[in-house]
């Protein structure tokens, strides 16, 4: 079997397991230190360098190879800033890696950039498809179920796309650099008190809650802050990202957390951090339990109601839906206020 067959075969192989098991999302994480445009040293596999992650989920190095015939080690990639690193060796949340792989430039990366871990079986797919060439950038309607991986990335521009609402968003130019928070609706969230923002209003029993989030950049999000009412007490809450068809993209922990600090954004991280390609919409959410006492803080007529909102009931707390029926309207008293960061 030639080599570009065998690739052949290993691609096929993998778009009949996205089909049989859905997508696989990039598993990322983010630098713990600063790294320099030098390099450690040159050796017969390149230049290497050292790096250091916050986390080493899914970062593998190759196995010793033992074979009488010598076989390609399998490997896993991080990219960063327009930069694939092919990782040699890992010691904790130290990483080892041949710098700037498959004609990426060697650059300096700050401290907090993010990493994407692309396992190396799905290398050939990111940066080449088998072909030896770049793949394109892709464009038109998509379904994020038939996907192989997400987001998709090509390495010569640094353009990272994601499938969301049915169709390919391209993300902007500074995809990785926007670490600040992002505010949903007016006031800035420097404040302390937002009594006189919307409509404090007693939240329905098993309910959910939503805005249109309209972001106009790429972000990688740690978590949905909800502007709660004037009594933020006894009932939990659960923060929901969907995309703008409502497909679900990420939410904070099933078990909810209690409702505190009236009148304040408060956050709710992620139990996975999402990196959302924009400028795009996608859907902020907030699933309530049984208890009605919390309130929270909902869009009026006349205040902000340039915004989709609708609110889902009969939910079942801690069970989050898959998929959604996204607004089309702005209904009073149906969209919360958010902030993601």
């Amino acid at each position: 079997m030639t080599k570009n067959m065998k690739i052949a075969a290993l691609l096929f192989g993998l778009v009949l397991s996205a089909s049989a098991f859905g997508q696989t999302i990039l598993t990322m994480t983010t630098l713990s230190a600063a790294v320099p445009s030098s390099v450690s040293s040159t050796t017969t596999t390149g230049q290497m360098g050292i790096v250091s992650v916050a986390s080493a989920t899914n970062i593998n190095a190759p196995a010793p190879i033992t074979a009488l015939i010598a076989t390609p080690a399998t490997s896993t990639y991080l990219y960063v800033d327009r930069e694939l690193m092919d990782v040699r060796a890992l010691s904790g949340t130290t990483v080892t890696v041949v710098r700037g792989a498959q004609g990426t430039a060697a650059t300096s990366h700050a401290s907090g950039a993010i990493v994407f871990v692309i396992p190396g079986s799905l290398s050939t797919w990111i940066a080449s498809q088998g072909t030896g060439q770049p793949q394109s950038i892709p464009a038109g309607s998509c379904t994020r179920a038939n996907e192989l991986v997400l987001p998709r990335i090509d390495i010569r521009t640094g353009t990272i796309s994601d499938c969301n609402g049915g169709q390919w968003v391209n993300g902007d130019a500074a995809q990785t650099s926007r670490t600040v928070n992002f505010e949903l609706q007016l006031p800035p969230t420097g404040a302390t008190a937002y009594t006189s923002v919307g409509t404090s209003t007693a939240k329905a029993a098993n309910t959910m809650y939503c805005t249109e989030l309209a972001l106009p950049y790429s972000k990688y999000i740690t978590g949905l802050a909800v502007l709660n009412g004037a009594t933020a007490t006894t009932d939990k809450e659960i923060a929901v990202l969907y995309d703008s068809g409502g497909v679900l993209l990420a939410n904070s922990a099933t078990a909810g957390a209690t409702a505190s600090g009236a009148s304040t954004y408060q956050k709710r991280n992620f139990v996975t951090p999402f990196y959302a390609v924009g400028p795009a919409q996608y859907l902020a959410c907030i699933q309530g339990d049984s208890g009605t006492t919390a309130t929270l803080n909902l869009l009026t007529t006349g205040t902000q109601d340039v915004y989709l909102t609708q609110s889902y009931g009969s939910q079942t707390f801690g069970t989050i839906p898959a998929t959604i029926t996204p607004p089309t309207t702005f209904t009073t008293l149906k969209g919360p206020y958010f902030f993601v960061y």
